[in-house]
């Protein structure tokens, strides 16, 4: 083999090793140790651990996942798996699609539950599960452990920023969710935030999208003629009365799309619909 490839096989070889360096931060976990050997999955394989789920993964911006079980001196096992995502928000998306409605949460960064004796949580860009093995290792303890993974994303782990742009009077619990692809039926209309909202007389959703203008220009312009809707874009509020969705409220802002969905009535919504524009300002 000439000399100039075998140096780019080498090349691509450290390169490889160094793409899957396991993350030096988790390297120790206070009163856990790693045992055993160390998984790495990429979109490539990650069929190959979760099988049908993956395509799911992936459309949330999935970068990468280590497996990798952790012993403490009783031998008890804990088996951590690091889920990489994209960004913050697309990290939520996943996490909050799993997340049981009405799950008791906890205080594990940014949030967190314990469901069947299992840990799962959200931090920075990681979205994280901790799964008990067998002699089972006390809650306490487990959740310990699940604090420890976390301080080492992030010492102050926090929600994406964008759910602080939704009122919070009406909104329903745990209801806050990343729609990664064709919202509103509408190709390219990826990564919007929604929020369920509810009062005595109507349930509805509020939703915001935040991207180059260029591109929300587009996604209307679509819109638009989905709708036979020929008038000239401006930045205003619109209403209309969508064969598939029912009725339909959007304010267009350079940069920015947001609305309100599935309302009976849009009208009685409005200080609610007020508070939301403002909080676009």
């Amino acid at each position: 083999m000439p000399v100039y490839k075998i140096f780019l096989v080498l090349i691509l070889a450290v390169s490889s090793a160094n793409a899957q360096d396991y993350p030096e931060k988790f390297a120790s976990i206070q009163d856990w140790s790693i045992e055993g050997e160390k998984q790495y999955y990429s979109p490539d394989n990650l069929y190959d651990y979760i099988n049908g789920a993956s395509d799911f993964y992936l459309s949330y911006g999935f970068q990468d996942l280590w497996v990798i079980d952790y012993k403490n001196k009783d031998g008890q096992i804990l088996t951590l798996e690091l889920y990489r995502h994209q960004n913050k928000l697309k990290a939520f998306g996943i996490y909050a699609e799993e997340r049981p409605q009405g799950v008791k949460l906890q205080a594990i960064g940014a949030q967190g539950f314990v469901e069947s004796g299992s840990v799962f949580f959200i931090a920075d860009d990681y979205y994280v599960k901790v799964y008990n093995g067998r002699p089972e290792v006390p809650q306490e303890q487990f959740i310990a452990f699940s604090k420890a993974v976390a301080n080492k994303i992030c010492s102050s782990c926090t929600l994406p920023s964008a759910f602080n742009l939704f009122p919070i009077e009406g909104m329903v619990d745990q209801s806050e969710h990343y729609m990664p692809e064709n919202f509103m039926g509408i190709a390219g209309f990826d990564g919007v935030c929604t929020v369920n909202y509810k009062d005595a007389n109507d349930e509805l959703r509020l939703f915001l999208y935040k991207a180059d203008d260029a591109k929300c220009r587009t996604i209307l312009t679509k819109y638009f003629s989905r709708l036979k809707y020929k008038k000239k874009l401006k930045e205003k509020s619109y209403v209309f009365d969508d064969p598939y969705l029912g009725m339909v409220k959007l304010n267009y802002k350079e940069g920015m799309i947001f609305g309100m969905l599935d309302a009976k009535n849009v009208d009685s919504h409005f200080k609610l619909y007020q508070i939301f524009t403002l909080l676009q300002e």
